[in-house]
């Protein structure tokens, strides 16, 4: 009696431990299924600012009193083509020299036709290993912005336990704005404030506060 009774009793713990072996398999499938699906945040879709150069070499005969009309067509077509900008920075390399930025007037006749394009340009002389005694060299830098890629359905959006940004969150908003930049360059470091008269400013916060600004009246509408 005790001995079918003790098998009785095994057999049932056995199921039972079967039973709890199910289950646990079964909810170490489910976490293992949300692991697989989980996946690292997306990246942001940033905007890539570059600086690039343009370089182009002018000629001039001993007396540098001008350009010869070739260089001049020369230097007019590269203008051109590059599409000469007021926010480029503008360096002319009138060769090693004594290292010493002196007047150059090969410089003055530069910036002259540079002023056909962007009324205010003047060029920074530099003393390096590109001009020589009768060629100078123009650079050109400016700030170019590279904008994502849009749309970006890179990473699936059919399950996203972790509640993380879609891959394509803010893609046009930020290739909207890169397309739109006038100067790239101000998203590295923002421009230099202008003058301002706090004088004045403080006179239109105290005349607010007063109540002498009147309000313009709603319209009605009819």
């Amino acid at each position: 009696m005790t001995s079918r009774h003790n098998r009785r009793m095994f057999r049932h713990h056995r199921r039972r431990r079967t039973t709890l072996l199910s289950v646990l398999a079964i909810i170490v499938a489910g976490c293992a299924q949300t692991v697989a699906d989980w996946t690292p945040a997306a990246t942001t879709n940033d905007l890539d600012v570059k600086w690039v150069t343009h370089e182009h070499s002018v000629s001039f005969n001993s007396s540098a009193s001008a350009l010869s009309k070739q260089e001049a067509r020369s230097l007019d077509r590269f203008l051109g083509e590059i599409d000469l900008r007021p926010s480029d920075r503008l360096f002319v390399d009138v060769g090693p020299k004594s290292g010493v930025v002196v007047k150059d007037n090969r410089v003055a006749i530069i910036n002259e036709q540079l002023r056909h394009y962007v009324p205010d340009a003047e060029a920074l002389v530099i003393t390096g290993e590109k001009g020589t005694d009768r060629n100078v060299r123009l650079i050109v830098g400016r700030y170019v912005v590279v904008p994502p890629n849009c749309p970006d359905l890179s990473k699936p959006s059919a399950t996203n336990p972790g509640n993380f940004n879609d891959s394509n969150f803010g893609c046009a908003t930020q290739r909207n704005l890169g397309l739109m930049l006038a100067n790239p360059g101000d998203l590295l470091r923002g421009r230099t404030l202008g003058p301002a008269d706090g004088e004045s400013l403080s006179r239109s916060f105290r005349a607010y506060r007063a109540g002498a600004v009147i309000n313009p009246e709603t319209p009605k509408l009819d």
